[in-house]
């Protein structure tokens, strides 16, 4: 590909991904892409045979980006609270710097196209999967939850980082985090612990040392 047709190819893409991000995959129209974009409409479809080959190329990069914000985040963490607060920290990031790519995700995790959901449920997956790499080395006292509770730890953080944009970031993002993140690990620290104590004890868990 040559370098002309890379950045007409970026420019495509930036405007297609405003507009499915303001509108959804249905309303957003190629006309109006290309019109954002600057080109022509036949230009347009050399480039993209159809509006589902370049909606599903916009998920793919706002997928590459979730990653690659996750991973920056995790790489330096050490202990199991680190990680949590790390993650948590990620997650906030991507909605707030990147809202764009976050509103395209959580657009195709709803949207009435299968191939959609699937680069969204994909890209869960990775979020899941880059934690519960960073969590091995700190294995829980049933292996066989851990794909689960993590699971639960990236939907507890990403559904408190859209209600936090959505209702207009009414807490400073570093307190969000905190909140988000002592939460999560509240619950972590109770999962760790509990075929230590009855099932009476439930409520009486201590939370481990914030250096652990």
């Amino acid at each position: 590909m040559t370098q002309a047709r890379q950045r007409r190819r970026r420019v495509i893409l930036a405007a297609a991904a405003g507009l499915f991000a303001a509108c959804g995959y249905r309303a957003a129209g190629m006309e109006e892409i290309a019109c954002r974009a600057g080109i022509s409409k036949p230009v347009l479809y050399k480039s993209f045979s159809s509006k589902l080959e370049l909606y599903l190329a916009v998920l793919h990069e706002a997928m590459q980006e979730l990653e690659e914000t996750l991973t920056a985040a995790l790489e330096p963490a050490e202990g199991m609270r680190s990680i949590v607060e790390a993650s948590v920290a990620a997650v906030f990031d991507f909605a707030d710097t990147r809202p764009r790519s976050a509103a395209l995700l959580a657009g195709a995790a709803v949207a009435d196209e299968p191939s959609a959901q699937r680069i969204a449920h994909q890209a869960a997956t990775i979020c899941i999967d880059t934690l519960a790499q960073a969590l091995a080395p700190h294995p829980l006292p049933r292996a066989e939850h851990g794909w689960l509770i993590t699971a639960e730890l990236v939907a507890i953080a990403q559904s408190c980082a859209r209600d936090w944009v959505a209702t207009g970031k009414p807490l400073p993002k570093h307190e969000a985090i905190a909140t988000t993140a002592s939460l999560c690990w509240t619950g972590l620290a109770g999962v760790q612990l509990a075929p230590k104590h009855s099932a009476r004890d439930v409520g009486q868990f201590p939370v481990p040392d914030a250096t652990a």
